[in-house]
């Protein structure tokens, strides 16, 4: 009996092995390698709503009315822009627009996953509300740290600017102090 946590603990970092990095702080060179155990993400994503496709899971109210944001299918689509957007990434850690669509869509699908999660509990399905719950966690984990990453990256590129700013004013000034 004692056992049974230890597995469940041990069968989580198995399949959500991002969700631990929590503490760790991304740069461009460790870029690639989180992205690489963040891609190990999609193949339990896609599982989960290839299940949902085929689940009698009211996603519509008494009205017809839909009860999460999005269809499945529209979801299914935006996963795998998603996870191709990440693989751009990693080759290009320093792109900011890339990093910043990563961010953002990672957001969206920590929010979709929620949605479906509670879908879920609300019609007794406890165990893909937890499955979703758990997805939901991990996305919302790496969205922090990828936020973490976007911001420290987008004060490079700032400093970057500022000091070609000051390096094109140095320049003016020279040509000025020449020209008299």
């Amino acid at each position: 009996m004692k056992s049974r946590p230890i597995l469940i603990c041990l069968f989580s970092v198995a399949i959500f092995p991002t969700c631990l990095l929590s503490q760790q702080k991304l740069t461009s060179t460790t870029l690639p390698d989180f992205l690489a155990r963040y891609d190990t993400n999609f193949g339990p994503l896609e599982a989960v709503f290839k299940d949902l496709t085929n689940e009698d899971l009211p996603l519509t109210d008494e009205t017809g009315q839909p009860l999460a944001r999005r269809p499945l299918t529209d979801r299914l689509q935006s996963l795998t822009s998603l996870r191709q957007t990440a693989r751009d990434l990693a080759e290009k850690p320093d792109d900011l627009v890339l990093a910043t669509t990563v961010v953002i869509h990672t957001e969206t699908l920590a929010d979709d996953l929620f949605d479906l999660s509670q879908v879920a509990y609300d019609n007794d399905r406890e165990e893909l509300g937890n499955r979703l719950n758990n997805l939901q966690v991990t996305m919302e984990d790496n969205r922090g740290l990828l936020a973490d990453y976007l911001l420290a990256l987008a004060a490079d590129k700032e400093s970057q600017l500022q000091k070609l700013e000051k390096e094109v004013d140095d320049l003016h000034q020279k040509l000025k102090e020449g020209e008299k």
